[in-house]
């Protein structure tokens, strides 16, 4: 499936009587993009901005699910939208590809310029990298 604002909304509207969850994450998904990338940033969509929303809402939900659980309450539907999403999700860099990806920011740079805040907006730019990693790998290597 093409990743775009239309493509959902088509699947979306095909779907919504036999697959109401699959059809609200479409709907979510699209309202997501269309908000950041069409109104907010006046830009066509990529398939980059489809991920990273899904990404955003599948962090979200898992921590919604956490909440749920504390409460005993019912949380299928919600576990029933987490496989839905990471379909959407982009393929996360093994620790390794992080590694190298960060060494070759870091050799890129100036000598001067080597330090955490310029190194770290240039590791977000890469899709896939964990950031909750970086901050590791990266002062391992300075």
């Amino acid at each position: 499936m093409e990743y775009t604002i239309k493509s959902f909304t088509m699947e979306r509207l095909k779907i919504r009587k036999d697959d109401p969850v699959r059809s609200n994450i479409l709907l979510m998904l699209a309202d997501a993009v269309k908000r950041v990338a069409v109104i907010d940033e006046r830009r066509p969509e990529t398939e980059a901005d489809f991920r990273k929303a899904a990404l955003k809402m599948y962090q979200e939900t898992k921590n919604t699910i956490a909440e749920y659980k504390k409460g005993n309450a019912d949380t299928s539907e919600l576990e029933q939208e987490l496989k839905i999403l990471e379909e959407f999700l982009p393929k996360m860099l093994s620790e390794d590809e992080m590694k190298a990806a960060a060494k070759k920011i870091i050799d890129e740079m100036p000598q001067e310029e080597r330090v955490l805040k310029n190194i770290m907006p240039k590791l977000k730019e890469i899709e896939g990298f964990d950031m909750k990693m970086a901050k590791p790998i990266v002062e391992s290597m300075l």
